[in-house]
């Protein structure tokens, strides 16, 4: 008799355990990425379907048709009133918007997971694709999508194709689906927008928040870079000089010269001066791995900045300080992850990652 009362407690306990376990993995879901035939440098052969996500045709210019491929949370419109912040990633060097939607996802299901106050149903993640000739070629894009260089479209330059669309830069992109999530008839509620990035999609963000002319909208909008390879430099001089380096401080490295036609305009009325004044008072956190040591962009440009992604980080943190009485600007922060390397799930789903891209204010 207490042998089998002792058995029947142990499988008691045993049922309770397997139901606890379950309903931890449901609460702490991860969706693993999906396969994706084909490769950055021989192009993608299709644009696969995501867990949570609705994969687009975003029509971005009715006049024009021009296209591009975005992944959006799965939300019917008639919720949308209940949206208080969108996070719309950039893809990284490989163009896998899927991929860096599902690495955000997956970090808003650690942070509901870990705060009850965090609830997915308020949050909408975006993740818009640039596509290249090559995914054309291999069979990821259709005609109607706009197409850059390899990876012209982080620098902000305009498109290559379709013939019939021309002069569309990748950061005007970026400016209409900030337009649509900022629209109080659509989100009525949404307090914040973070525009957020790893590795080159990072580089993306932070020209991009340099170079973005100023709307009524400015004081919801956020940026989230974490990790870039190389950075928009503010002053013409850089922590470790190369005299033998030609264009160090022309764009995309710097502010001297060669700056895209999208923020030409801009540049001519407000110079160099203008531009660092305007930037320096955007909502900017940056992020870096403190294991993140790789040297990323090897061209001597970047390595003038420093000789890896964390050290570039550290020298643009005290160039920010040299800029504004040895503080960092009031607007923006700074969060070094421990323990992190060169990896956008892990700088996403720290609790400095998941603060700034789902809490933060």
């Amino acid at each position: 008799m207490q042998h089998r009362r002792s058995l029947i407690i142990t499988l008691v306990l045993s049922f309770l355990t397997s139901c606890s376990l379950a309903a931890v993995i449901k609460r702490q879901q991860h969706n693993d990425n999906p396969f994706v035939d084909g490769s950055p440098d021989q192009g993608w052969k299709y644009l696969p379907s995501v867990t949570d996500a609705w994969l687009w045709d975003w029509v971005l210019d009715e006049a024009t048709n021009a296209t591009i491929p975005l992944y959006i949370s799965a939300i019917d419109s008639s919720d949308y009133a209940n949206i208080k912040r969108a996070v719309i990633v950039m893809p990284a060097k490989g163009r896998d918007p899927w991929g860096y939607f599902n690495s955000v996802n997956n970090a808003l299901y650690s942070g509901a997971y870990d705060d009850p106050n965090l609830d997915r149903n308020t949050i909408s993640i975006m993740a818009p694709g640039f596509l290249t000739e090559l995914d054309l070629q291999a069979g990821a894009a259709k005609p109607s999508y706009l197409l850059w260089g390899k990876t012209t479209w982080v620098s902000g330059h305009n498109n290559v194709a379709p013939a019939g669309v021309t002069d569309f830069s990748s950061y005007k992109v970026i400016d209409i689906l900030l337009e649509f999530y900022m629209n109080r008839d659509i989100f009525p509620n949404l307090e914040v927008v973070v525009v957020a990035g790893h590795s080159a999609g990072a580089q993306m963000v932070q020209r991009y928040a340099a170079l973005r002319s100023p709307t009524t909208n400015d004081d919801r909008l956020r940026f989230w870079t974490a990790n870039p390879g190389s950075l928009l430099w503010l002053t013409a001089d850089r922590p470790a000089p190369d005299t033998s380096c030609d264009g160090v401080d022309d764009y995309k490295y710097g502010l001297a010269s060669k700056i895209p036609a999208y923020a030409m305009a801009d540049y001519n009325a407000l110079g160099r001066d203008g531009i660092v004044e305007r930037y320096l008072n955007r909502h900017l956190n940056y992020a870096w791995g403190l294991a993140d040591n790789g040297a990323g962009d090897t061209r001597c440009q970047a390595v003038t900045q420093g000789a890896s992604h964390l050290e570039r980080g550290e020298n643009f943190v005290s160039m920010l300080k040299d800029l504004n009485s040895g503080m960092i600007p009031s607007a923006q922060t700074v969060d070094y992850v421990p323990g992190v390397s060169h990896d956008g799930d892990g700088m996403m789903s720290s609790a400095q990652g998941i603060n700034r891209l789902f809490q933060a204010l």
